[in-house]
């Protein structure tokens, strides 16, 4: 198996496990990852595998039920109120489904990625500093949707929906981003084209991605890594040059446990 060593990652996780209530298996058993600066790490697996769980553990969407998550200097499995909200600004999230709100317009959607961050009277008036303002719109501008800002969020398609997901978790100034199959409710060349704009834009600001994802061959093309699961274990991690068709065939082979 091959395995990546970060000596000084943005992200390390030890030992993390995962018990959903009322069920008697855990969904992660004892994983082990780090993420290095400026890292695109695609997690691969079957359905059922513990992908999305383990995305959503980082930023504390799942809870776990044992093991550490470190981001950076932040120890983020003991944090709680303030200190929790805190680390959660440093991290972006990009979500299959988009979860954009849908009667507010493109360049509201992104402004309100920076919720943590203004008053709640601030955000109802949507009264934004204009500095935040230039810098939503330079983004929208580098996604392809400068001519789009005052366009409500559920007139757009869905390509131009995750390309508003995008931006809005840019806008949040994190260090670390969570993708969560970016692709799946998209064709396959506006799939690739997304893909690309998460890794393109994800360097250029100089953050790490952590991107759970279904199309092997999208990860392959777009990931500088590759972490595969298997029925909540980590089963490889290191570079496509190292997985073959019998590796992920049988990577592939585990039945779904309703997990993805």
């Amino acid at each position: 198996m091959g395995h990546a060593v970060n000596p000084s990652p943005i992200l390390a996780i030890s030992d993390l496990k995962v018990r959903y209530p009322g069920t008697a298996v855990d969904v992660l058993r004892g994983v082990e990852l780090t993420v290095g600066k400026q890292e695109l790490v695609a997690v691969i697996g079957a359905s059922g595998s513990g992908k999305s769980t383990l995305i959503r553990c980082i930023n504390r969407l799942v809870e776990p039920t044992s093991g550490t998550i470190r981001l950076l200097d932040a120890e983020v499995t003991a944090l709680r109120g303030a200190a929790l909200r805190r680390a959660r600004k440093r991290m972006g999230m990009i979500f299959q489904e988009f979860n954009l709100i849908d009667r507010y317009k493109v360049l509201d959607n992104v402004l309100a990625g920076r919720l943590g961050h203004y008053s709640a009277l601030r955000c109802f008036f949507s009264l934004y500093p204009r500095d935040a303002i230039d810098r939503a719109v330079r983004l929208l501008e580098r996604v392809g949707l400068g001519d789009f800002l005052d366009t409500r969020a559920d007139a757009l398609s869905g390509g131009q929906r995750q390309r508003v997901g995008i931006a809005r978790a840019i806008f949040q100034g994190p260090e670390l981003l969570l993708v969560d199959e970016p692709t799946s409710s998209l064709d396959p060349r506006i799939a690739s084209e997304i893909m690309g704009l998460i890794r393109d834009i994800a360097q250029e600001q100089g953050v790490a991605a952590l991107c759970n994802i279904h199309d092997v061959a999208l990860a392959r093309r777009f990931a500088s890594r590759v972490v595969a699961l298997k029925d909540g274990r980590k089963v490889y991690d290191g570079t496509f040059d190292h997985l073959d068709q019998e590796r992920l065939a049988w990577i592939y082979a585990e039945p779904s446990r309703g997990h993805s």
